[in-house]
């Protein structure tokens, strides 16, 4: 563990744990591309919390709460450039950007529940864990099969009829109702019917809106755009900025996971381990790489998702650890 400097010191960027501390180091070489991979699979090799640590280091670097922090703590003058440090754990040291992150991680880190899940327990009205797929029957005799770890809020009160997607993918079968429409809302726009079916997934850049029968109307939920409407067997994303027809798929590979499946066509290894992740306990952590954008195919049973990791990881040509605590590192 290196010294803390003065300068340091003050950024206020040091985390209490020592553990959790050098995570921090480390993350910010991974993201700087200045980490020595023989060095790093030491410091996971000396227990189980480093990697654990280091998982959730990860997992708060992109979050929204991060990006405001870091630009709440930057510094308005930049100090001096230090000198060149060896590359050792014990000297290096963080330019001020670096130390910026650091100190929100360091804030952060100290309220698990920005990644705990916590939020979503309590807002939610119906979740599912990794790897379970559950069907609701609504009140207004419509029907929805959640994904793993997805989590909706429901509002059947006053007539209404609205599902907010927070977090995941559900397919919905609605109850034909034409004096009551059937909305659901996601990370980016809105799903308006009166009897279809049809399957929403919420995802970091989009939602994505894929009908299998009847018809649906997409909106953005921020402005005042016109609706798009969706015939069956077409895929539609909305995003910030626009509502967008994807390429056309065969509907049974994206609804692959009703029946258990994994389906995988093409995909970088990246988008591959994300999708496959999200059915496993597992965390995940990878090297930035060059491999992670090498496409995988497949088809894997949901039950048996560790083993489609190895699967998807081996054929991309990339190597897989695993460690203590349900870690599993990839480089």
């Amino acid at each position: 563990m290196h010294v803390l400097t003065d300068q340091e010191d003050e950024a206020g960027y040091r985390h209490p744990d020592p553990v959790t501390d050098q995570a921090l180091e480390w993350v910010l070489r991974l993201k700087a591309r200045e980490a020595d991979s023989t060095a790093l699979n030491a410091w996971l090799a000396e227990g189980a919390d480093r990697g654990e640590a280091l998982a959730r280091v990860l997992a708060l670097y992109d979050c929204p709460e991060l990006t405001v922090a870091t630009a709440q703590t930057m510094p308005t003058e930049k100090p001096p450039i230090p000198a060149s440090p060896r590359p050792t754990a014990t000297s290096w040291r963080l330019s001020p950007v670096a130390l910026a992150v650091a100190a929100s991680l360091a804030v952060a880190l100290m309220v698990p529940l920005l990644v705990s899940g916590w939020f979503l327990g309590k807002r939610a009205d119906y979740r599912t864990a990794a790897g379970e797929i559950v069907t609701i029957d609504l009140p207004d005799g419509s029907r929805l099969q959640m994904n793993s770890q997805t989590a909706v809020t429901v509002d059947f009160e006053d007539g209404r009829r609205a599902v907010s997607l927070l977090q995941g993918e559900a397919f919905f079968e609605v109850a034909h109702d034409s004096t009551r429409p059937f909305t659901v809302t996601g990370g980016f726009g809105i799903v308006k019917v009166t009897g279809t079916a049809f399957n929403v997934a919420r995802e970091a850049a989009a939602d994505v809106v894929h009908l299998q029968s009847g018809r649906v109307m997409l909106t953005r939920d921020d402005t005042q755009s016109s609706p798009v409407a969706l015939s069956p067997g077409q895929t539609a994303a909305v995003d910030h900025s626009r509502i967008s027809f994807l390429p056309a798929e065969d509907g049974e590979t994206r609804l692959a996971w009703r029946e258990g499946w994994i389906q995988l066509s093409a995909e970088p290894l990246r988008a591959a381990l994300e999708e496959i992740g999200r059915h496993t306990d597992l965390t995940i952590v990878t090297l930035p790489t060059a491999v992670l954008d090498t496409p995988v195919s497949g088809s894997f049973r949901i039950a048996e998702a560790g083993a489609a990791i190895e699967s998807v990881v081996t054929a991309a040509g990339a190597r897989i650890e695993h460690l203590p605590g349900g870690v599993i590192f990839i480089h």
